[in-house]
């Protein structure tokens, strides 16, 4: 598929069908992952796969605690931090199914980086090691998209039990959790957006 197709295709998806995910295609998603720059070219990723659905089931409820938020008076009451009308329309749509999609989905990929602490960061250049992970995260989406697969990234607010369950090393944090898989009645079409309004020449 031609680049720019993909780039069209790619879509945030929390609906799957129970179709398996074949097994070269997440190696050619994850090798297309390995290729992102990173920063001193360390390349500090790691990748977990939660595959097993009862394991699966413990990493997330348990450990990472996600849950679906389905009371619309708690929904609006964690709403009400936030100004932004877009967000709070998003939310509504995500929070009831954000247990629902990593138990449902095929496949949940876990990708994991190294980086000094959050608290000890005392400039954006150190922020490079999370900068990289993502240009990793995006490729691996985009290489989903191109084999006909969607997910979501799921960026943990406190991931420190999800580690201690995984076993992951000291020193590594967790980026993003995806649940991936091919998508339930298609991914969702989406408007363009117009460069002009964004697009600037020399200065503001």
């Amino acid at each position: 598929m031609e680049f720019y197709d993909v780039v069209g295709r790619r879509r945030t998806v929390r609906e799957f069908s129970p179709a398996p995910v074949e097994e070269d295609k997440i190696a050619r998603a994850l090798e297309a992952g390995l290729k992102a720059p990173s920063n001193a070219h360390l390349k500090t990723w790691q990748f977990i796969l939660l595959s097993d659905k009862e394991k699966r089931r413990e990493a997330v409820k348990e450990h990472l605690r996600a849950r679906d938020i389905k009371d619309k008076t708690e929904i609006e009451g964690f709403l009400s931090a936030f100004e932004n009308e877009t967000l709070k329309t998003v939310y509504r749509r995500t929070l009831p199914v954000q247990l629902t999609m990593m138990l449902e989905a095929p496949e949940v990929l876990v990708v994991g980086y190294k980086m000094k602490p959050l608290g000890r960061v005392k400039s954006l250049f150190e922020l490079n090691p999370l900068a990289s992970v993502w240009m990793c995260i995006e490729n691996i989406m985009l290489a989903l998209a191109a084999e006909g697969l969607f997910g979501c990234t799921y960026t943990p607010y406190d991931a420190a039990g999800l580690k201690t369950y995984l076993g992951m090393p000291e020193g590594l944090e967790i980026a993003a959790v995806i649940p991936f898989g091919y998508p339930r009645g298609g991914p969702e079409a989406r408007g363009e957006e117009a460069l002009g309004g964004r697009m600037h020449i020399d200065r503001w």
